[in-house]
Order: structure tokens, then sequence, then C-alpha cells
């Protein structure tokens, strides 16, 4: 395995979570992340990312880039990926989460890991050292 598809690899049970994007307050629609965790952000569109930063701080969200590859006909969408340890521990914002979702891709899945390997490099580098869903001290 290549360093870039090490990289690729998300957390084992992450799950990302798409959402349609309407103008820059999209973040504003999206439950806020419990505890003061972060979950990261890609955008389909640069434009998206010039949502406020203070919304996104106050929501719990952090962009980390643009997708390589845009879903065909979807038009501005966000993908959010949500570690396991987060997801189990609050299910009811999760299942808030996914009531919003246009789609929900399982990270565990090969095809996923293939397909969205580009954009997961991008949650996964902005991750570094920190574990995935554990506070994000940038934030304070």
């Amino acid at each position: 395995m290549t360093s870039t598809e090490e990289r690729a690899t998300p957390p084992a049970g992450a799950v990302l979570v798409r959402v349609f994007a309407h103008g820059l307050s999209w973040v504003r629609s999206l439950p806020v992340v419990p505890d003061g965790a972060t979950v990261t952000a890609t955008v389909s569109n640069p434009r998206l990312r010039r949502v406020p930063a203070d919304d996104l701080v106050s929501h719990g969200y952090r962009v980390v880039g643009t997708s390589a590859t845009r879903p065909r006909g979807a038009g501005d969408v966000v993908d959010l990926l949500v570690p396991r340890e987060l997801r189990l521990a609050h299910e009811g914002w999760f299942r808030e989460l996914l009531g919003l979702a246009d789609r929900a891709f399982d990270c565990d899945l090969g095809p996923v890991r293939r397909l969205l390997g580009a954009e997961l490099a991008l949650h996964a580098a902005a991750a570094g050292p920190t574990p995935v869903g554990a506070p994000d001290d940038r934030r304070a």
C-alpha cells in the first residue's frame, strides 16, 4: 500500500454523510456536533468554503478542502466524515444528521474507499495526529 492510499484510509467505522448545500448558510442547517468535537467537511464547490468561520466553529464543522469530483446532477453538496466513536456516543445526533442527508457512505467498504479516495485523503490529512472525533483544540 502506498502512503497516499494509507492517508486515504478513514478510521474504522467512519461514515461519509453527504448533504445538499443551499448557499453559504449550509452549516446552519446542520445539527451542532456534540461534546465539542469537530467533524471535517469537504465541499463540491470552492464558493462553499466561504461560509463564515464563526458559523463553522459554533456548529463544530471544519472545511478541509474542495472535492476533486463533483457528483453528477447533485448540485452543491458537503460531505461530512463522521467517526465511529462520535456516531455511537451520540446516536440521536447522528440520526438527525442522517435525516438531512442525501447519501451516506460506509467508509469500511472497499468500493467506497476507491471511489472517494481523493476526498477521504483530504479528511485524513486534516485529522493529522489528533484522533478523529477527539475535541479539536484549534476551535478554542
